[in-house]
């Protein structure tokens, strides 16, 4: 298979041949390996006798990670040890803070794919990446954080070309060469339609990464079929994807509350991460922060002000087994006009609709409401640098009472999405969103997504 099934045997040679040779054990954490640069960890990926292991300084190391560059400092505390960036950008300041939070990272370095207009047949074009990407390493291969190399993310995204994939194994090789201290692993889609060709071209690679949300409890079976029986990562899991929910007839995918979150999430995770200790070395749950996709709390764990939802409480009950002492809030039965968000609803402009939620607190706390009408965003058509998050229309909500409001539906046609928040005092929200269709539906508002557009989100 195209991992690298000799990587205890590799340390030996590579390292024997630099220091005069280094002892071996029956178990993966007892191999004793040269020493290396002052305050780097050693970190392999070794196959044992019922599968695979991480092993950090000479450990085992179960990667609880997290994507996202808000919030470290609750990282620890809630039971997880990892951080993954995407860019060495700002690379410097990050590592540094992880290493005072005790977290590892995995590194990620940018090969550009090809739907950024980059040419694998390019030889000079390849050649100036590699040379940039050797550059990175060399910044900061020593640096007591470091976990893996994550080279590529996506980088099958929109993309059938083995000769990509023979790039990629030739800087795998490099950084090997370069730093035979960290791992290298690279992120794929889980469209699953290349991991036949990492298997066959990329040789050199240690583990395959993986980001997957919806089909996360598919994900070991789907590596089998499609050829990878190696060690994985997964890259990023979390909500279910906005390009994967139902849609309704004007193409708006369909939310679930922050707490509905949380269990999907669970069932997927206890099935392919926790689930498949022999195989699986961790994951990073996405997005630890805030940020704006497709509504800006669809993938979020934290608002803007730190609050936390359900789904946090539900990553620290599965890397800890225990329960958070003030839970996050649950929201049920979200309806407009009588109608749940699983219907095509379409409002007259500037008529009044009554909405109703339930709210509920497992401590039973008061909670505050909050609810806010902003337009839709087709997130089929926007890319992560353009993503802002649209301001809320003014003078919408009429009549707040609680867990009832009165909607007055604007006066543009168009589609719209209701937000609704609830707080419950002591640093915990829950979200959800209903989205809504002002005035009639013409055919233009109902066609298909042409060829081309963005609806996987392929980028970070």
């Amino acid at each position: 298979m195209g991992l690298r099934l000799f990587a205890s045997f590799w340390w030996v040679i590579n390292l024997g041949m630099w220091l005069g040779g280094c002892q071996t054990a029956d178990t993966p954490s007892e191999q004793v390996l040269a020493p290396p640069p002052p305050g780097v960890l050693p970190v392999q990926v070794v196959k044992t006798k019922v599968g695979w292991q991480l092993l950090r300084g000479g450990k085992p190391y179960y990667i609880k990670g997290v994507a996202g560059l808000q919030q470290l400092e609750r990282v620890q505390a809630l039971g997880g040890n990892s951080l993954r960036l995407y860019t060495t950008n700002y690379a410097d300041a990050i590592l540094d803070k992880a290493q005072q939070q005790g977290l590892s990272v995995m590194l990620g370095i940018w090969m550009k794919p090809e739907y950024e207009d980059f040419d694998y047949f390019d030889r000079k074009a390849v050649a100036r990446q590699q040379q940039e990407i050797r550059e990175q390493v060399l910044r900061f291969r020593h640096h007591p954080a470091l976990l893996m190399w994550n080279v590529g993310n996506e980088l099958d995204n929109h993309t059938n070309n083995p000769r990509a994939f023979q790039a990629l194994n030739e800087v795998a090789r490099m950084i090997h060469e370069l730093d035979p201290y960290h791992p290298v692993t690279t992120t794929l889609t889980s469209n699953f339609n290349m991991v036949s060709a990492v298997e066959r071209f990329c040789p050199d690679l240690d583990v395959l990464t993986v980001n997957i949300f919806g089909g996360l409890g598919e994900l070991d079976a789907r590596l089998v079929q499609d050829g990878w029986s190696g060690p994985y990562i997964v890259g990023e899991y979390g909500a279910r994807g906005w390009w994967e929910a139902p849609r309704t007839k004007w193409r708006a995918p369909l939310d679930q509350s922050s707490d509905t979150k949380a269990e999907f999430m669970r069932t997927r995770f206890e099935k392919s991460v926790k689930g498949q200790p022999n195989r699986c070395l961790g994951s990073y749950v996405l997005y630890w922060g805030q940020r704006f996709e497709q509504t800006a709390m669809w993938f979020s764990l934290f608002t803007d002000k730190g609050e936390k939802t359900a789904v946090v409480d539900m990553v620290h009950y599965l890397w800890t087994g225990k329960r958070v002492p003030n839970q996050a809030p649950r929201l049920a039965r979200l309806q407009l006009s009588g109608l749940p968000p699983t219907r095509n609803v379409l409002l007259r402009p500037g008529a009044s609709y009554q909405v109703t939620v339930e709210a509920t607190d497992p401590e039973a706390d008061p909670l505050r409401i909050e609810w806010e009408v902003v337009p839709e965003v087709d997130e089929n058509f926007v890319l992560p640098q353009d993503r802002t998050a649209p301001e809320p229309l003014p003078d919408l909500i009429k009549q707040p009472q609680g867990q009832r409001v009165l909607l007055q539906a604007p006066r543009k046609k168009g589609p719209y999405r209701l937000l609704v928040m609830a707080y419950d005092g002591h640093g915990s929200v829950a979200t959800h969103s209903y989205p809504f269709f002002v005035g009639p539906l013409s055919a233009a508002d109902t066609a298909k997504e042409p060829q081309g557009s963005f609806r996987k989100k392929a980028f970070q």
